[in-house]
């Protein structure tokens, strides 16, 4: 009886995860997002760089590790969408839809969010369902709260100072006398510490 309950249970489930989800729901919460990130971007695409870590920080925060390392990246350009195929990451940063405008940050959050998606639930991956929503209600908040579209994922380099060969030949001819003055004040140190020893036994002595 309990089993016949359960299996019940686990039908139901399944059936209200398959539905698709009402275009309104991605609308007020998904495609709203990807306009702001949009707007206040003032349209700025994300670099193959940026798209290659967000990429392997989706992975990490739904499947709980680490991207495995077979799995390549190559930027492509044109009409190409982005896409993983025999593990290599086919990347294009400004690919535009026939049917909208389709770009930038909103393209990469969704085909990373349906790729996982596979990876996750294998067989009972379905575009656009309840899980599909939900993952990539969760990614497009992920990366708006972190300012990717901002280009919070560009890591800042810092600018190489130039030092001309006679600084580095006055800084390592300061260090050297620094170390050989450091030499010099040991034996000083011993002489005084032993002196003194020697007057107090020579003291001993003599009383």
């Amino acid at each position: 009886m309990v089993f016949l309950r359960e299996e019940s249970y686990m039908k139901n489930l399944k059936e209200i995860i398959s539905k698709k989800v009402d275009p309104e729901d991605y609308e007020k919460f998904v495609n709203s997002i990807h306009r702001k990130m949009k707007e206040e971007s003032n349209g700025r695409l994300p670099t193959f760089k940026e798209c290659v870590t967000a990429i392997k920080r989706f992975y990490r925060l739904e499947m709980g590790k680490v991207l495995p390392k077979r799995y390549k990246f190559q930027e492509t350009s044109g009409n190409r969408r982005t896409w993983c195929r025999r593990d290599v990451w086919k990347i294009n940063t400004n690919r535009k839809s026939i049917r909208r405008n389709f770009s930038g940050w909103e393209d990469i959050i969704h085909s990373a969010c349906h790729w996982i998606e596979y990876r996750k639930y294998g067989s009972n991956a379905k575009i656009h369902n309840l899980n599909s929503f939900r993952m990539e209600k969760r990614f497009v908040e992920y990366a708006y709260n972190n300012k990717w579209h901002l280009g919070s994922l560009v890591k800042q380099t810092k600018p190489k100072v130039e030092i001309s060969k006679d600084a580095q030949m006055i800084d390592r001819l300061k260090k050297n006398i620094s170390s050989w003055e450091t030499k010099i004040k040991r034996p000083e140190t011993y002489i005084k510490k032993y002196s003194k020893k020697l007057k107090y036994y020579e003291k001993k002595i003599n009383n």
